[in-house]
């Protein structure tokens, strides 16, 4: 009688623990690609705000020749960027360093860079295919954006948009932050300040 017990209170005890190991987990079948919004603590918008990208060492309306000057003092030994290159149009002028771009319009030098473009790091974002949008929208937080298909307005930086594109777009504190979406990644952000930027 006393063994038919003891082998009773073992066998509910096995199978209350194998209940307990069947138990799943929902943050095991998250994608480990992909950031969610707990995972990604930093304020975009109080970055925004002030026209900064966080890993970019400039902000909106920084002064040209003082960048000039100093980019390449940012720069990381053996990094492939070896100079800024200053490509003069009839209106805007574009810095090109590689992963970042900065541009301003000639008759609004004084007023500093009017575009940032990152096409490696913006933001705590990888880009390249590691974020999706939905990453983005929960990243920011805020309620309102636009979100369509990308323009030439939003990807002027490109040569031709790639067909399976979009872009969602912010306002935030006076300046225009988009996130430009390739076949569903994030693949370049720009920030700019549309006081001193005609697209």
């Amino acid at each position: 009688m006393k063994i038919s017990k003891i082998l009773t209170i073992i066998l509910c005890l096995a199978l209350c623990f194998s209940f307990a190991g069947c138990a799943k987990n929902e943050a095991d079948d998250a994608p480990v690609t992909s950031v969610k919004p707990l995972a990604h603590s930093l304020n975009i918008v109080g970055y925004a705000e002030k026209g900064e990208i966080p890993e970019i060492p400039y902000a909106l309306g920084h002064d040209i020749e003082n960048l000039k000057e100093t980019f390449m003092s940012h720069i990381e030994e053996g990094s492939e960027i070896v100079e800024l290159v200053v490509d003069e149009g009839e209106k805007d002028v574009w810095l090109n360093g590689g992963s970042m771009t900065f541009c301003y319009e000639k008759k609004n030098k004084e007023n500093g860079i009017s575009v940032i473009i990152a096409q490696e790091y913006a933001y705590d974002f990888s880009l390249g295919g590691v974020y999706d949008a939905d990453d983005v929208i929960h990243a920011v937080g805020m309620t309102e954006y636009e979100r369509g298909e990308a323009t030439d307005e939003d990807a002027f930086f490109l040569p031709v948009i790639p067909e399976n594109s979009e872009c969602i777009k912010y306002s935030i504190g006076g300046y225009d932050l988009r996130f430009i979406i390739i076949d569903g990644f994030v693949s370049a952000v720009t920030l700019t300040d549309p006081e001193n930027w005609e697209y």
